[in-house]
């Protein structure tokens, strides 16, 4: 899983570098369409050959060039998309198990520049996937995952002040009855039940106590329950009221129940968060639709009168627009903005001017993939946004 020291080098010494730097961004997933059109030719590592030919083009000098092939030739990916910074000094390496859009494949194109470090995608990509936590609610014992970028990390020493004598005492307190319900037996055995039912509701309150600490320490905002759905239920009532609100699903427990690998919990998982995001992602579009505002040009425009907070966008929006060289001002009409900028207007990606512009007004962009970003392109004339007003 991405480390916090990763992330504080590309934040404090990666990305303010005064250049030149090569960045570069590779598809590593062996099942996507671009590795496997290469895969069909008889070629191996796709990926090589793309960089081989994008350093080529952009003039990167030959021994960053030559170090930066060899690592590629010679190691191991396992993950899903690899960024690469490298200059005549150093060579950093991030592996991502996600699949992030860095070919173009239309152009076959990497995510390439040479010049100052170009880490925001990267980091953009990062703060796009939420961190979930997932807890795993079994009689023998609760465990606790961290989910983000798509691994998996269990964290040890949740809950780990739960002595085992208490997990065979939660196991024996269980009523036949759904929980918070008292069995009726017999007067004795409604007070063993009661008193059992009172054990439980204490010690379940104790770990959701707990629970809302393991979410602040992780920086998880969102909270997947794992086990018998009425068990589940009846600790999330019990959570504190804004822990509560994080909590996104409920599922069964996996095969294996407190005894599961971490990677078949992701595996349980990974589905019912796609559903998750897609579902956020729609529930924002239809919350534009009613205040927003869409449409190259108005967005365009609101951006940089500074009354965007949200930007709403596909990965990788294709076309250009044009940007005044005298004060950065973005147009998508050449001839109106000439007649602003006496020294000159150039073209530029419409991609690389959205995130530059969001970056400069600390606006925050919503990536929206799948059937959202062709409903984007659709409904929305490919972008959109929510204003400050």
């Amino acid at each position: 899983m991405l480390d916090k020291e990763t992330l504080r080098k590309l934040r404090e010494e990666i990305a303010p570098h005064p250049g030149p730097v090569l960045s570069l961004y590779l598809n590593t997933n062996p099942a996507s369409e671009d590795v496997l059109q290469y895969s069909a030719a008889g070629k191996s590592k796709p990926y090589v050959i793309r960089a081989k030919d994008t350093l080529k083009e952009l003039g990167v000098p030959g021994e960053i060039s030559r170090r930066v092939l060899e690592r590629l030739e010679h190691d191991v990916i396992s993950g899903r998309t690899r960024a690469v910074f490298a200059d005549e000094d150093n060579l950093t390496v991030v592996d991502l198990n996600v699949d992030l859009p860095v070919v173009d494949l239309s152009s076959g194109k990497l995510e390439a520049h040479w010049g100052e470090p170009y880490v925001l995608p990267l980091l953009l990509a990062l703060d796009e996937f939420e961190r979930y936590a997932v807890i795993l609610l079994d009689e023998e014992r609760w465990r606790l995952f961290e989910v983000y970028l798509g691994e998996v990390r269990e964290i040890a020493d949740a809950f780990r002040a739960v002595d085992s004598d208490n997990w065979r005492k939660l196991a024996e307190a269980k009523p036949g009855t759904p929980f918070g319900v008292a069995a009726r037996g017999g007067s004795g055995q409604d007070r063993y039940d009661r008193r059992m039912l009172a054990w439980t509701h204490r010690f379940y309150r104790r770990l959701a106590a707990e629970t809302g600490g393991w979410l602040e320490r992780l920086g998880a905002e969102r909270l997947i329950l794992m086990g018998q759905s009425e068990e589940a239920k009846y600790f999330e009532n019990l959570l504190p009221k804004a822990v509560r609100q994080r909590v996104v699903a409920r599922l069964p427990l996996p095969p294996g129940g407190s005894k599961v690998e971490p990677s078949a919990v992701l595996r349980a998982v990974e589905v019912k968060i796609a559903e998750i995001e897609r579902a956020q992602e729609a529930k924002l579009l239809d919350r534009i639709r009613e205040e927003g505002t869409w449409g190259l040009a108005q967005v365009l425009r609101a951006l940089q009168e500074g009354r965007v907070h949200l930007l709403v966008m596909p990965w990788r929006p294709a076309g250009s627009v044009w940007r005044c060289r005298e004060n950065g001002y973005y147009d998508v009409a050449k001839e109106r903005l000439e007649q602003l900028c006496p020294g000159g207007v150039d073209e530029a990606p419409l991609a690389q001017a959205l995130v530059d512009l969001a970056e400069l007004f600390a606006v925050e962009i919503e990536f929206v993939r799948g059937e959202n970003a062709e409903l984007v392109e659709r409904e929305f004339a490919g972008l959109a946004a929510l204003k400050r007003w």
